[in-house]
């Protein structure tokens, strides 16, 4: 027992002031790792999430690539307080030109990990031959093109987003069919628990993209699903977009809809105006770690009778 103590004192000093090693120092564990409420990539929280719509769709919440570190409320607190996430800056901001990730949705959905099985059988909508996955990716990489003559950086990006993904901006293109051909317009969303620019971006690709079409803004059929897509739920799948990168979702109009489905394969620029870059600098999106609340703690499960 005295020679576990004394390991455990080793550790927790060389924690702190690092290892000599003959003439090699190691220096001293430094960081959010350092932080005794530390959680490491993947990792459980000990807590459950799930989507504020959808409250009957839960999962256990785990650490984002990079880690978390759990803050439980103070003595002062509220009885019903959750405490909060620190989401650290991720190590791998980009640099150089702005980055920004498009995402063609469903595209390649049979290559996913295990983790988004779920997504294989979504191909998307269809409507007289045309499917949204070739409007997603026909426009993302048109899309990219004139990015890229801008000065800016494209991911072009399938269903299987990078783990932790990390960039400037985050935009996946979707399009929805109402199976009559009856509605119109174009809708957005983002996910929750995320970093203060979400609206910006949203806003500034809802009133450029608007103007430029002359689509009507249709918020009455935005879904939970939108508003949890994957991509924004770090705290549910591994390959999912850094909480720090600001993402959305545009579902850029009906492909069941004759006017709206002509605009979406004849006119890619019209989703190419991001003021927000212009408007954003990239140390703001990642000058300091994220503050989140947490996920409420899982309730503990009662001992077994004897």
């Amino acid at each position: 027992m005295a020679a576990v103590l004394v390991a455990l004192v080793v550790v927790a000093n060389t924690a702190l002031t690092g290892i000599q090693l003959g003439e090699l120092k190691l220096g001293p564990v430094l960081g959010p790792v350092a932080d005794p409420n530390f959680v490491p990539a993947g990792a459980p929280l000990g807590q459950i999430g799930s989507d504020p719509d959808d409250p009957s769709d839960p999962w256990s919440a785990a650490a984002p690539p990079g880690g978390v570190i759990v803050q439980t409320p103070g003595p002062t607190a509220a009885p019903n307080a959750t405490g909060s996430l620190r989401i650290p800056i991720p190590k791998n901001v980009p640099t150089g030109p702005r980055r920004v990730g498009i995402q063609a949705g469903h595209w390649k959905s049979d290559e996913v990990p295990d983790e988004l099985r779920r997504l294989i059988p979504q191909t998307g909508a269809e409507w007289e031959g045309v499917t949204e996955v070739e409007i997603n990716l026909d426009i993302a990489q048109r899309l990219s093109v004139i990015l890229n003559s801008k000065g800016i950086a494209v991911d072009v990006l399938p269903v299987t987003i990078p783990v932790g993904y990390v960039a400037d901006a985050f935009v996946a293109l979707h399009a929805d069919s109402d199976g009559v051909g009856e509605n119109s317009g174009f809708k957005m969303a983002h996910g929750a628990r995320r970093g203060p620019y979400e609206d910006a971006l949203l806003n500034d690709i809802k009133d450029s993209y608007g103007a430029a079409t002359g689509l009507d803004y249709d918020p009455t059929h935005i879904t939970s699903q939108m508003r949890g897509y994957y991509p924004f739920s770090w705290s549910r799948f591994q390959h999912a977009v850094a909480a720090h990168t600001p993402a959305v979702i545009l579902e850029m109009g009906y492909v069941s809809s004759d006017d709206d489905r002509s605009l979406m394969l004849d006119h890619a620029d019209l989703v190419a105006n991001l003021k927000f870059l212009s408007d954003t600098p990239r140390s703001n999106i990642f000058g300091q770690d994220l503050l989140v609340p947490a996920f409420p703690s899982r309730p503990s499960r009662p001992s077994p009778t004897p």
